[in-house]
């Protein structure tokens, strides 16, 4: 482990105690505030006119707030973190699972294909640099995370973008919308998501294949790597000596390394990229109905939400850090491959100017939040005001007095206690977080079945 991983273990440490702290602070206002106000009046003591005006509109108080700053706010909880880190969950489990179990599939990038189903492809680019970059990084179980893990960033930020870009075709809104869906229709969409996907990722995947001189090729499978390597092997030999023919020796050989990455990748990519689209689409119909209900098709006014010009760069200021970092690194070979680190750069400034140009403007954005929070607002709300969901609550809020506690004596139990803490939050976070989207997941099943009734 480097000095940088050991920094970032002990600051994120750091973070998550006083994100305990933070949230249990929260909880008990929220209580408090919630016990002051849960004892309800009597039908027999309220006014005529106040018992007609709650009749008329029973629905007041489930209305989201009508601000800006609270509406963004609202969204950015109930909306956007909620997908974001369902998908950095799902990157993190399909790798283990993987690892574990020896797959020819890595799985890595499921929730980085259900962030981009829902929120497009630059939150797709984000999930994904966030599994690869950090997440997938500290949480590495064996070494070599540097070069099985970090520069791989570039095929997870591929992925979202293709994917976010192919969910916005109307026909895949078509297909979704569709109740069943023929078995041609469903091939369709395994074929393009899926088979064209990992040819398409597959690109990046050879450059870096070729940056970091196959020092890894993250082999789940050891029989199926060895298989692949003598079939690389064998056609390298063949197309360099063709290539160099016709395009000199220096072109000619690394034009025949950089193709024989790409078909090895694609063998790798096609199964497993065609498995993840297929998990990802399935978590995202059984899981979160109503987020497909309002990001797929556009909720009751049929507009989908489009990207605005700062989610590039939210990814820009994401990116910097692993960029810089692959760049100076002798390990990536940053003096010969900054075009390959520097590739993302050019789609973020693509993407600025042409949103800056051609997207939505402020005050259109403004009324598609204040109308989406509007939504589930009042299809989530009495849901989250069962007793069941409160009890839920208050669990969470004894768990995390309970791992406060915990943590405050791992400095004076153990010497390395930056990396137990580190493990220990992770842990606690990572089975609420689970906890947490299951009940999101039910709520929302729940809410559309009643509305639908």
């Amino acid at each position: 482990m480097n000095m940088n991983q050991d920094t970032l273990i002990l600051a994120g440490a750091l973070a998550a105690f006083v994100a305990a702290c933070l949230s249990i602070m929260d909880k008990f206002l929220t209580l408090k505030e919630r016990l002051a106000t849960a004892h309800p009046r009597k039908k027999e003591a309220e006014p005529v006119a106040q018992r007609a005006q709650a009749e008329e509109a029973p629905l007041s108080r489930h209305r989201a707030p009508t601000k800006v700053f609270q509406v963004s706010a609202y969204l950015l909880v109930h909306e956007i973190t909620v997908i974001a880190a369902a998908g950095v969950l799902l990157n993190y489990l399909g790798l283990v699972l993987s690892r574990q179990l020896q797959s020819i599939l890595y799985l890595d990038m499921t929730g980085t294909a259900l962030a981009a189903f829902l929120l497009g492809p630059w939150w797709g680019m984000m999930v994904g640099l966030l599994s690869s970059s950090v997440v997938n990084w500290l949480l590495y179980p064996e070494p070599g995370a540097a070069l099985s893990i970090f520069p791989w960033s570039l095929v997870n930020m591929t992925g979202g973008v293709f994917w976010g870009l192919m969910a916005r075709r109307a026909w895949f809104r078509k297909y979704m919308r569709s109740a069943r869906g023929s078995i041609i229709s469903h091939v369709w969409y395994l074929a393009s998501f899926g088979v064209l996907g990992g040819c398409v990722m597959s690109i990046p995947g050879a450059f870096v294949g070729a940056a970091v001189s196959g020092q890894t090729a993250f082999a789940l499978s050891p029989q199926v790597a060895a298989v692949l390597d003598r079939f690389a092997s064998d056609w390298q030999q063949v197309l360099s000596h063709h290539l160099q023919a016709v395009f000199g020796t220096t072109l000619g050989k690394s034009l025949g390394v950089t193709f024989v990455y790409w078909m090895q990748h694609c063998l790798w990519y096609i199964p497993d990229k065609t498995m993840t689209a297929a998990i990802a689409l399935a978590v995202l119909k059984y899981g979160f109905p109503l987020f497909e209900r309002e990001l797929i098709h556009g909720g009751s006014s049929g507009k989908p939400p489009v990207d605005t010009r700062m989610a590039p760069l939210l990814v820009g200021l994401l990116y910097s850090p692993s960029f810089g970092h692959l760049v100076t690194a002798n390990l990536y070979a940053g003096t010969r491959f900054w075009p390959l680190w520097a590739s993302p750069w050019l789609i973020l400034i693509a993407g600025y100017f042409f949103l800056y140009r051609r997207g939505p403007s402020n005050s259109s954005v403004k009324q598609a939040c204040l109308a989406r929070a509007d939504r589930y607002a009042r299809v989530l709300k009495p849901i989250q005001e069962e007793p069941t969901y409160e009890f839920c609550r208050r669990l969470t809020l004894a768990t995390l007095i309970a791992s406060v506690l915990f943590a405050v004596f791992l400095p004076i139990l153990l010497v390395d206690f930056s990396r137990a803490a580190f493990n220990f939050f992770c842990v606690v976070y990572g089975f609420l977080l689970a906890v947490h989207l299951v009940s999101v997941a039910i709520s929302q099943n729940l809410s559309v079945a009643r509305a639908g009734e």
